[in-house]
This record gives structure tokens, sequence and C-alpha cells, in this order.
């Protein structure tokens, strides 16, 4: 019997916006002004940097890693700050976590950051519903969501995987993941491009599919 439900963050419970104006927008903009740049002549610089290092890499994840390879000054804080008014959950998550936290333990596993979806569910006023927040890069020095990483998060909540469902956008690390862990998972398809006994269209569908 399921007791405890993990949502993926960015493209499950919020939608991309927050991310990518933080990695993308805002560093670009920080990069302009350091280096004499244009805007989209920096945000070519910091894109090609970033594909440099690849996204199997720690580093790609790192603020401080890219904060001193950018040359910036001062705390990558202040701009996490200007970039927070930018978090958009999306419109079914508030009502299907408030239906599912009076049932469930929820918790969130997330590839981000840390410091970055903190940010995100306290932006989006999420935090009274969940217990933990899981951050694979910060908490486990993983850059993907494997088989291994969910047997991590079952040890760490004290959980069988009978224990618990996950729920996420990602059908890789969201889906095929926490099943090779013998987690029971949902693969959220906000496109409707897949069919299938655990897709759902959108969080509200999935609440009522565990409270029946």
């Amino acid at each position: 019997m399921a007791r405890i439900i993990s949502f993926d963050l960015d493209g499950t419970l919020v939608d991309w916006t927050f991310a990518d104006a933080f990695w993308f927008d805002c560093m670009a903009r920080l990069y302009s002004q350091r280096w004499g740049l244009s805007f989209p002549e920096a945000l070519r610089e910091v894109k090609r940097k970033y594909d440099e290092v690849g996204m199997d890499n720690l580093a790609w994840y790192n603020i401080d890693y890219w904060w001193k390879k950018f040359g910036f000054e001062g705390s990558w804080r202040e701009l996490i700050e200007e970039c927070r008014g930018k978090v958009r959950p999306y419109p079914d998550a508030r009502e299907a976590l408030e239906r599912l936290h009076r049932k469930f333990k929820l918790i969130v596993i997330t590839n981000g950051i840390r410091e970055l979806a903190e940010v995100e569910v306290r932006e989006s006023g999420f935090e009274r519903y969940f217990d933990r927040v899981f951050s694979a890069t910060t908490d486990f020095g993983l850059v993907k969501k494997t088989g291994d990483f969910y047997l991590k998060i079952l040890a760490e909540i004290g959980a069988s995987a009978d224990e618990v469902v996950h729920i996420g956008d990602n059908y890789i690390f969201d889906f095929l993941a926490p099943r090779e862990a013998g987690i029971r998972a949902f693969f959220l398809d906000r496109e409707g491009k897949h069919s299938g006994d655990f897709v759902v269209r959108d969080l509200l569908e999935f609440s009522r599919r565990m409270l029946l």
C-alpha cells in the first residue's frame, strides 16, 4: 500500500521559466555587462561554454563553478533573488497537492540543484505540502536519476519500493528509472503524445487515480 508520493519538480510541478531564466537570460545579462558584449553575443557565449562542459559533468550544475568561470563578482544568491519572480507553478499542481497531502506523505525529487529547487518550492507556495526535497546533484553527486538513485532515496526515507509512487515528465528519469528500483511510477504527458495504464495528462488526473 502506497504511503509516500514523490514528485519531479521542473516540468511537473513548475514549468521551466525560472530555471531557463536563471541559467540563460540572467547569466547572459551579467556576462554581457562583465565582458562588454551585446546580449545575443553573451547568450551565445554562455551556451557555448555550457555545451563544452556538458550535462553529464557535475560542474554543469554548479553555480559556484560558473560564477568563477564567467568572472562574475558578488554573490550568485543575489541573481537568484532577481529571478525568483519567474517561478511558474502549473495551474493543476496546487489543487492536486492539496488533495494528496491529506492522505500521503509527499516529497520532491529533482535532478536540479537544491538552491534553485528550494526557491521554486517556496515561491510556488508548496512548502507546506512536502516533507523533504531531494536533489540528485546536490545531495548524491549524481547527474541523472537512475534506478540506484531511487534505491538511495528509499533508504533515506526508510521506505520499501511498494510504499512509494513517483510521478514526473521525463520518460527515462521519472518513469523507467524508478521502475528499475521497483517503484510504481506514472509518466506525466501534458502534451498528450503517449497513452498507457501509467500515463496521465495532468496532476489532477493523477490525484484522482491515487485517491480511488
